[in-house]
């Protein structure tokens, strides 16, 4: 029944955007006048989903209720990244408080059925993920990366926008943890490249970056977790990391090895976040449940 309400948003969600694309090339309608029509859009999926999750499976995620409403501001999200349901906690979060985000794509994702393209539509980055070796052997598509991302943001240039992004570039397991010989407890090394080239396309336009860190109670859910209603609860912490002004503005002449040194700096103090949040989480899950009583313990 979830992944059949799931579709149908997408459906109805995805058709009015792409009519509403059709409509603006059309009508000749401006810029501003498609993209406020398409949040709404956006923003109505959303809700789609949350009242689904809350209302009809039962799951409770507590969301920071600290974070303020900032919608006449550019916000650069960045999230730490464990499963698909990562998406649907970092949108409902930061929906109604800062512009819809647009999230960065892998490219591939253009072929699922309205989402590819409706994202497309939006605005979202489409990139390719490519291996050191194949950039190394191939420098030109890091440049090719680089044009689309500008392309992408010029849109976003124009009112007040969100970008998230999910900088590890895949989802944190302990293989890929081990694999890495990642140095952070909880995280994976970062993708500098991806939040370069966003401060790169988006000169002047972010003085700090939005952080969001997800912790779930219990195991973390997948996807037919989700859908089930498997999910034993989340909890949100949103932080705000100021962006020093040398990399505000970035341009070719920008020492890219002293911004990779700050970001590698900013993810070892998420790594440490997590664990406080990690206690948080237990903490707010304990005030709720209780202590154990006696006579109600297995060890009776």
């Amino acid at each position: 029944m979830s992944f059949i309400f799931i579709c149908v948003n997408i459906l109805v969600c995805g058709v009015a955007i792409h009519s509403i694309a059709f409509i603006a090339l059309v009508c000749k309608r401006s810029d501003q006048w498609r993209r406020a029509h398409m949040d709404r859009c956006y923003q109505a999926w959303c809700q789609g989903c949350g009242y689904w999750f809350h209302y009809v499976l039962g799951i409770h995620w507590r969301f920071d209720e600290g974070m303020k409403v900032q919608l006449d501001q550019n916000h650069l999200v960045v999230a730490n990244h464990q499963s698909w349901v990562d998406a649907f906690i970092v949108l409902l979060q930061v929906q109604g408080r800062i512009p819809m985000p647009r999230i960065f794509m892998k490219d591939t994702l253009v072929w699922l059925p309205l989402v590819g393209t409706a994202t497309k539509l939006m605005g979202f980055p489409q990139v390719k993920r490519y291996s050191k070796a194949k950039l190394a052997a191939n420098p030109a598509l890091a440049e090719r990366d680089r044009i689309i991302t500008r392309k992408a943001c010029a849109d976003l240039m124009q009112t007040p926008s969100s970008v998230m992004t999910f900088a590890e570039g895949t989802r944190f397991s302990s293989i890929k943890h081990a694999q890495q010989g990642s140095p952070y407890q909880y995280l994976l090394k970062p993708k500098a490249g991806g939040l370069w080239m966003v401060l790169q396309a988006m000169p002047k336009r972010f003085d700090r970056i939005t952080d969001l860190n997800i912790i779930y109670s219990g195991e973390v859910p997948t996807f037919w977790d989700l859908l089930c209603g498997r999910v034993n609860g989340a909890y949100v912490k949103v932080r705000h990391i100021e962006l020093p002004k040398a990399y505000q503005c970035m341009d070719s002449k920008t020492d890219k090895a002293a911004f990779f040194d700050w970001l590698n700096g900013y993810w070892q103090d998420k790594d440490h976040n997590i664990v406080t949040d990690q206690q948080q989480c237990s903490k707010l899950e304990f005030q709720q449940n209780g202590p154990i009583k006696k006579g109600n313990s297995l060890q009776n």
